[in-house]
């Protein structure tokens, strides 16, 4: 009995011994990889403008298999020149290491697996730096057993100050009220601002990012050149949102679902929050629309359907729709009935015109020829990219723009934008194209 209780002891101490190694093990590895992500967290944001929810446990699974995949990689170098079957037997173990690796990083493609963040500012990583050095310099006085005197003195101060804090409750809540103040006043002071319209390189279509005077954020179209290694969505329209400090889309207008106006669309929709969508009604149920459809219907985002006569009031700017009217062109039905709408902010106003094309134009020009000043506009958004097919001289005359804006793909297929338009545009003297 005595032997047994002796072996019973020796094996509880064996277990306890390597639980509290594989225990130290998983605390020491957590520690590196917090630490790590604390550090490097400002530059992800920086430069990629998310952060990955499962960090955690993709760093831990990687670091408890790349230091054996390493080993064995060394040791199939070696015995490769040794002894050919036995280094394809160790290729069968690194060949199963680095299989773990690739479905480690397929984590990244589970729902909810990143959060998109705004780029911070320079003075915003600055002051993150200094908390986490500072903090990070109080722990260790407060943890260490041996302190220097410097570190007494801070020890000693920091207690001051907590003692100054706590004696002083009611003139606490005074600052408090003060600071508060302040900064309700500085809020005060941001607003209203100067509109704001971007106008984004997507290649061949069209993209119009706006903030309004009271920071809302507006999105017309977002298309353009794409491929099997791009998508102008995640690659060009969602880091230039994040760039400017937004994470939300407040309103989405879609002129029409063609590719170079819809593709990058889609991506924005999925990865960013859009408060709400205004399309018009579509003449035929394309790819995009579908797709489209799909995502609204999943995400709850409230969807609403213009027609000319329409207004949209935002903070201090109004949306006149112009077009499409009730009965549809079945000439080229997507293009031809596309939004048309016009930007009205104090004096300055901007026409969006699609991709309509001459048949559009001269109806338009009927539908409000008791009315052309509806048409008039500081600037203008070119119909489809330039095409020889739009921008007839009388609708042109109508607007009388100022200025003209061209969303267009450098060496383009479509020989965009034609040099006809740009002799009319020319002779009506813009500003500039």
């Amino acid at each position: 009995m005595d032997e047994l209780k002796f072996l019973k002891d020796n094996v509880r101490i064996k277990q306890s011994k390597l639980i509290s190694k594989i225990v130290n093990a998983l605390k020491e590895m957590l520690s590196v990889t917090i630490s790590a992500q604390i550090m490097i967290l400002p530059v992800m944001l920086y430069h990629f403008n998310m952060i990955g929810i499962y960090f955690i446990i993709t760093n831990i699974l990687v670091s408890s298999i790349i230091g054996p995949i390493m080993f064995l990689s060394v040791i199939f170098v070696i015995m490769s020149c040794i002894s050919l079957e036995i280094s394809k037997c160790i290729s069968i173990f690194l060949s199963l290491g680095i299989e773990g690796l690739i479905q480690i990083s397929n984590l990244a493609k589970f729902p909810f697996s990143k959060i998109y963040v705004a780029t911070p500012s320079i003075l915003f990583i600055t002051i993150y730096y200094i908390i986490v050095l500072v903090s990070n310099q109080i722990y260790v006085i407060y943890t260490s057993k041996h302190v220097n005197g410097t570190q007494r003195r801070v020890k000693n101060l920091i207690a001051l100050m907590k003692y100054k804090l706590y004696e002083k409750k009611k003139k606490k809540r005074k600052i408090y009220k003060i600071i508060f103040l302040i900064i309700v006043l500085i809020g005060i002071n941001q607003f209203p601002k100067d509109l704001e319209i971007h106008f984004l390189d997507v290649g061949q279509g069209d993209c119009t990012f706006i903030v309004t005077p009271m920071d809302k954020t507006i999105l017309i179209d977002g298309g353009g050149s794409t491929s099997n290694s791009y998508d102008v969505g995640k690659d060009t329209l969602i880091p230039y949102i994040l760039d400017k400090g937004y994470r939300k889309i407040d309103y989405l207008f879609i002129s029409h679902f063609d590719q170079d106006h819809i593709g990058g669309i889609l991506s924005v929709l999925e990865e960013l929050k859009v408060g709400k969508i205004y399309i018009t009604k579509q003449g035929e149920r394309s790819e995009n629309y579908e797709k489209f459809l799909k995502i609204v219907k999943q995400k709850n985002i409230t969807v609403q359907l213009l027609k000319a006569g329409d207004k949209i009031v935002m903070d201090t700017i109004t949306f006149h729709i112009l077009w499409p009217i009730e009965k549809q062109i079945e000439e080229n039905i997507l293009n031809n009935n596309a939004m048309v709408m016009k930007l009205q902010y104090k004096d300055f106003s901007m026409l969006f015109t699609g991709d309509i094309e001459e048949i559009a134009e001269r109806k338009i020009l009927d539908t409000y020829k008791n009315q052309l000043d509806i048409l008039k506009a500081t600037v203008l958004k070119v119909a489809h990219h330039g095409s020889k097919s739009s921008s007839i001289e009388a609708f042109l005359k109508a607007t009388g723009s100022k200025l003209a804006v061209i969303g267009v793909g450098e060496n383009n297929m479509f020989g965009h934008p034609s040099n006809v338009v740009l002799e009319r545009l020319q002779s009506f003297r813009y500003a500039d194209f």
